[in-house]
């Protein structure tokens, strides 16, 4: 085993300056008009050579070099307006440019552009080769002070540019153009719907996803009653190459009047150590990536944002990392209809080791650059600098550097930070059969260490306190807001008394089982209503028994045709679950 920092290099398609990479939605107009008669050049690019890279990182690894993982390739690319398209003007007076980007075996792309400039009435949409994927319309909102741009990955090996100009713009006044590209070779299944009309079936074969099949969905029960944490958890794409978790974090001086936006991740997760806010002017915060069920489902959905400023941060050193702390603010507000929530905090330094069901400690993040996944344990230990867990439900990997580590009740208590990677059988494979890393033990930056930080000397850009605490409250915990710092309803997370009556009437063993077969023991207050709903570690589900009107009894569960490993029995009265965690081992 080796213990690494978690994050994962990405060469990402990344937008820079202070606009959000919001796409006003629409459709090209060659598409509207069925303009298929127009002349579009296609220019094209170099395949980066893969093959080669794999035998570095395979000396490197051999070598014990920590390495973070690898999704994609530049290389270099050449488009410009008009020089590299066609216009077409329309009868209206209105234009179309289009031109095509081809990379023969690219599996997706990704474009990057050093001059990007759209006067009003002009709109650009990039679409796949068959057109079902369509980023857009970006429009002058979308420039930046910088003039830099970029859009996120797209599903093949051929993409569309089009331009839609209105009849009167003048088009010197339209700085156009592309300089490189990112060939995605890892992490790009979730794009996999786009290559044309398949069945519900393969769609959800094709979203299994990069990271370790034993990663559970966040969505999933283990995860359901931490909803408001899983909002806060966002993913982060560094255009240096790193991709991490983060958490949206409240602050004291937060009021509807005045809403500051805070993001923490970890330093490592933007290694250079900058602390000028143009050195995030290309990081994308990418939001709500995660399945809407458990299990199955139609394509994960996000939005995505562009550029942050600069707040506070521990100096990172790979040869020792004591404190592990980003703190970013962003440029544009959150829509509230994204359904953000900015996460509560706990800085308390000796806080509870353990915590009983239905609470846990838990964890969401985006393993191997993956949709959003959850972690969950029972238990912690702590040093002046860490908190240390053993993963009970779930798993981890590369890309899950940064994310929020949650007590019992949903606060923030650190930031991942190390862990112990491992690759054996059966959790070292993803859903497409190809080898990945993963993790159950996880070290977290201490909040409580990184709250007065004092390593890298007395600058408040090296603590997290004058931020966090801005109004000199000297509170240790501080509960959740939604985006714009109105209150959220109900507690920071969803479980109530019933609950805790719930899993504490429930007894279920042996545990391991070395013949298929648990059993479950029930003492109830009062009769109710109960199912129990069996899941593969990977969350999907196996089966739904009813057990009726219960009080008191004892229900046993042949497990006897699943294959050995980790499953859930997640039980519900209709308004409450408690959770079980049982190993199979014949």
């Amino acid at each position: 085993m080796k213990k690494i920092g978690l994050s994962l290099v990405l060469l990402v398609a990344c937008a820079a300056g202070a606009q959000a990479q919001i796409g006003k939605g629409g459709v090209p107009e060659s598409v509207q008009l069925r303009n298929d008669q127009q002349y579009v050049p296609v220019h094209t690019a170099v395949l980066p050579d893969w093959a080669s890279f794999l035998q570095k990182e395979k000396a490197a690894i051999a070598a014990g070099t920590p390495k973070p993982l690898t999704l994609s390739l530049s290389t270099p690319t050449d488009i410009s307006f008009p020089a590299s398209g066609s216009i077409t003007t329309l009868d209206n007076g209105r234009r179309i440019w289009r031109s095509q980007l081809r990379i023969d075996q690219a599996p997706a792309i990704g474009c990057y552009y050093d001059r990007f400039h759209l006067p009003q009435g002009v709109k650009y949409y990039i679409s796949n080769g068959n057109g079902a994927q369509i980023l857009g319309a970006f429009t002058s909102e979308n420039n930046t002070p910088s003039g830099h741009f970029a859009n996120e990955a797209v599903q093949g090996n051929l993409v569309n540019l089009e331009l839609d100009i209105d009849a009167g713009v003048d088009l010197k006044d339209i700085d156009f153009h592309i300089y490189r590209s990112a060939v995605y070779f890892r992490s790009y299944e979730y794009l996999n719907a786009y290559e044309g009309m398949h069945t519900i079936d393969f769609i959800d074969t094709a979203l299994d996803g990069s990271a370790s099949v034993c990663t559970i969905n966040a969505i999933c029960p283990p995860g359901s009653a931490y909803s408001n944490q899983r909002k806060a958890t966002v993913q982060i794409l560094d255009p240096f190459g790193g991709a991490c978790s983060a958490t949206m974090i409240n602050n004291t001086g937060n009021s509807p009047a005045s809403c500051k936006q805070y993001l923490l991740t970890a330093s490592h997760c933007q290694g250079e150590n900058d602390t000028v806010s143009s050195a995030f002017d290309e990081m994308i915060v990418r939001f709500n990536f995660e399945r809407a069920q458990c299990t199955g489902g139609g394509i994960p959905e996000s939005r995505s944002m562009v550029g942050l400023n600069f707040v506070s941060r521990s100096i990172f050193d790979e040869d020792a990392i004591r404190g592990d702390f980003l703190l970013l603010e962003m440029r544009q507000t959150i829509p509230l209809a994204w359904n953000v929530t900015l996460n509560g905090w706990n800085r308390d330094a000796n806080h509870a080791l353990t915590v009983a069901a239905p609470k846990k400690f838990i964890g969401f993040h985006h393993p191997s650059g993956d949709v959003k996944k959850v972690t969950t344990s029972q238990s912690i230990t702590g040093s002046v600098m860490l908190w240390t867990t053993v993963i009970d439900t779930g798993y981890g990997a590369r890309g899950s550097s940064g994310s929020g580590f949650f007590d019992g009740d949903g606060n923030l208590i650190g930031i991942a930070s190390t862990a112990a990677i491992l690759n054996d059988m059966p959790c070292g494979v993803n859903a497409h059969n190809q080898q990945v890393d993963y993790f159950r033990r996880v070290n977290y930056s201490k909040l409580a260490f990184d709250w007065d930080y004092s390593v890298d000397g007395p600058n408040p850009k090296r603590k997290l306190k004058p931020w966090l605490d801005p109004a000199n409250t000297g509170v240790v915990t501080l509960n959740g807001v939604k985006s714009n710092c109105t209150a959220l309803e109900g507690s920071g997370t969803a479980i109530r008394n019933d609950a805790t009556q719930l899993s504490d009437a429930i007894s279920v063993y042996p545990n391991p089982s070395t013949n298929g077969k648990v059993t479950a023991q029930i003492n109830l207050k009062e009769a109710t209503d109960l199912s129990a709903d069996i899941y593969a570690i990977t969350g999907k589900k196996q089966q739904h028994i009813n057990l009726g009107k219960v009080r008191s009894g004892v229900f046993t569960f042949d497990l006897g045709n699943y294959a050995n490993g980790m499953y859930l029995i997640n039980f519900s009265d209709g308004a409450a679950t408690a959770t079980r965690k049982v190993m199979l081992a014949r």
